[in-house]
């Protein structure tokens, strides 16, 4: 399995929420089981079809699937704890 970590660098015309998100995301992304982090980084981040993840990755497309969901679910709850409980990121 590829292990991905996404590589999102600083840029000068984010905002301040956009760059405590992007690091938040790296931060969370860094705790993931490697099935999870490959998934999301390759479909969210690198804009993989389901398709090409399932071949990069030598997984079924209904695997990618469930991994894609639960992948999200976790971030969501990562990201939302992270903020207090609050759902400020619009996730």
């Amino acid at each position: 399995m590829n292990s991905c970590t996404p590589n999102l660098p600083p840029r000068p015309n984010r905002s301040q929420s956009q760059e405590r998100l992007a690091s938040d995301l790296r931060e969370h992304l860094k705790h993931f089981p490697p099935r999870f982090r490959e998934v999301i980084v390759l479909r969210d981040l690198e804009g993989c079809s389901y398709k090409e993840i399932a071949a990069i990755a030598s997984i079924p497309i209904g695997t990618v699937m469930s991994s894609l969901s639960r992948a999200r679910r976790q971030l969501h709850s990562a990201l939302a704890k992270g903020a207090g409980g609050e759902d400020t990121h619009g996730l």
